[in-house]
């Protein structure tokens, strides 16, 4: 039985794209974007960013050393962040959801800017009656810990638990960790999937 409904933030309920993040990044910077996707990529800087391991000032203070020279930190905020635009299809979804009094949860690997710049800028995240952040809580998906984190927040026991995300490796963890899980393709199959097992629609 499906109790609780938890979903991934970047490309379920907003799309996103990393490459126009380094390009307009790279302006900022006045470098190429290959070298920022190297440095915060390869790096595995990114990672450690999302799970809290490096605040914000500190990345900005290595990007600045990196550089040699004093970069603007809210033009680069806003170019690392203004990469975003809803997932319009899933809104039905969450609409239906949210009649059956189903507790939603979001659990997303990101960051602090980003999930600001989203909830500031889209209202989507009010469907949502909590949150289990990486950068909050210091662990990142596919690790067992976070999906049991999740839902311990939903209040319900893991295997009354449904979760979707882009990612299949996550899909394999959470189901791993006891969870009912779908790889999120799109808004319709997703809905389809759903509401096969919760009768609505």
């Amino acid at each position: 039985m499906i109790q609780a409904c938890l979903f991934d933030m970047g490309n379920v309920l907003v799309k996103f794209s990393h490459a126009q993040m380094l390009q307009q990044m790279a302006v900022v910077c006045d470098c190429e974007s290959e070298l920022l996707r190297e440095w915060l990529f390869e790096s595995g800087r990114l990672l450690d960013y999302e799970r809290g391991v490096i605040s914000d000032d500190e990345l900005h203070l290595q990007i600045e050393g990196l550089f040699g020279k004093s970069i603007d930190q809210q033009k680069l905020r806003w170019a690392a962040s203004d990469i975003f635009s809803v997932n319009e299809q899933i809104i039905p979804l969450l609409d239906e959801l949210r009649k059956k009094e189903m507790p939603l949860v979001l659990l997303s690997n990101t960051s602090r800017i980003h999930f600001e710049h989203i909830r500031d800028q889209f209202s989507i995240l009010d469907y949502f009656d909590s949150f289990v952040l990486s950068y909050e809580v210091g662990m990142i998906k596919p690790e067992p810990e976070i999906f049991e984190l999740a839902a311990r927040k939903a209040k319900v026991s893991p295997e009354n638990c449904f979760f979707t995300d882009d990612i299949l490796e996550n899909i394999i963890a959470a189901r791993e960790a006891g969870l009912q899980a779908e790889q999120f393709h799109n808004a319709t199959q997703l809905s389809r999937f759903l509401k096969q097992r919760l009768s609505f629609g």
